[in-house]
């Protein structure tokens, strides 16, 4: 090893060249940067999750929560109270039981058909909300499917129809539903299969936005769409400043499970899908996932004398 200069060299010149050469051989260098080893630097924050939402659900998500704690929230109904809004909140619960600390940002969707082809390419970690296993390919190998938030058996919504439409609102058997207009999303399969098998699927259009169907039926170009019980009183449906009243009587039964959904192409996809699992176990266990469910009324007491179609 050379030695450093000393007193002893007197010589302004000579000394000027020692630490020079000192300097490009790296004597002078700190310790871990004369070995090749990186200089210590601060720890990044860790990098945010994507979650990928429905706007209009991240909008009711937004006005439900307010200014509470999300984690700390034990009421999981009032104003904006509904099934997916709900969901959104056993996401984060179920994350932070497993104690998987990385954070999770919602990334809004204006179509579920938008939604699937982003989480199919890994632009987004996970759904916020939950979806029937029988909305996706049986094969698909980009996805992972969580276990069931709701079983088979479990899943009951109504027909919701504008306040004025009194023909509508007047049916109470299956035939007269035949003789309205249903809209719905081919792409949400279920709901598409189920109104088909009861022999709606000559009266049922296609609408791809979620947001644009109370709108055609407050403009007379339909009468019905299949939607969760809602926990208000009267179990009515507020979107966008539209009121929609359910079908007294009636029930629409939805074979199937409904699943959270995670890309196998995100990078952190499969611990996440780890982390989810047992949460969503302590949550079943603890019954939360029940009680947010009941107070957000999809599993609604006063219906359930109702007709199952």
């Amino acid at each position: 090893m050379q030695a450093l200069p000393t007193e002893s060299d007197r010589d302004p010149r000579r000394r000027a060249l020692v630490w020079l050469g000192l300097a490009l051989s790296g004597a002078l260098l700190p310790s871990h940067a004369a070995q090749g080893v990186a200089a210590p630097t601060q720890r990044r924050p860790a990098e945010r999750l994507p979650a990928l939402v429905s706007d209009d659900v991240l909008r009711d998500y937004r006005l439900f929560l307010g200014d509470r704690d999300a984690l700390a929230l034990e009421d999981f109904g009032g104003a904006h109270a509904r099934r997916d809004v709900v969901e959104v909140l056993l996401l984060l619960k179920g994350l932070a039981h497993a104690r998987f600390t990385q954070p999770v940002d919602m990334l809004p969707r204006p179509t579920d058909a938008r939604l699937k082809a982003d989480l199919r390419s890994g632009l987004g970690v996970c759904t916020a909300t939950s979806y029937w296993r029988h909305d996706f390919d049986a094969e698909d190998k980009a996805l992972i499917f969580s276990q069931p938030l709701v079983e088979n058996g479990e899943f009951e919504a109504g027909l919701y129809a504008m306040p004025n439409n009194h023909r509508a609102l007047a049916a109470r058997k299956l035939d007269d539903l035949r003789q309205l207009r249903l809209i719905s999303n081919r792409d949400w399969r279920v709901d598409w299969e189920t109104l088909t098998r009861l022999g709606l699927g000559e009266r049922l259009e296609h609408v791809g936005n979620w947001s644009m169907m109370p709108r055609m039926l407050a403009a007379g170009r339909a009468d019905l769409l299949l939607a969760p019980f809602q926990p208000s009183a009267d179990m009515s449906l507020q979107v966008d400043g539209l009121t929609l009243l359910p079908v007294r009587g009636l029930k629409i039964a939805m074979p199937g499970t409904r699943h959270f959904v995670l890309s196998r192409r995100h990078p952190a996809g499969p611990a996440l899908a780890v982390a989810l699992n047992t949460g969503l176990q302590a949550l079943r266990r603890n019954g939360v996932i029940r009680r947010a469910y009941t107070q957000s009324g999809f599993y609604h007491p006063e219906v359930r004398d109702w007709t199952r179609l």
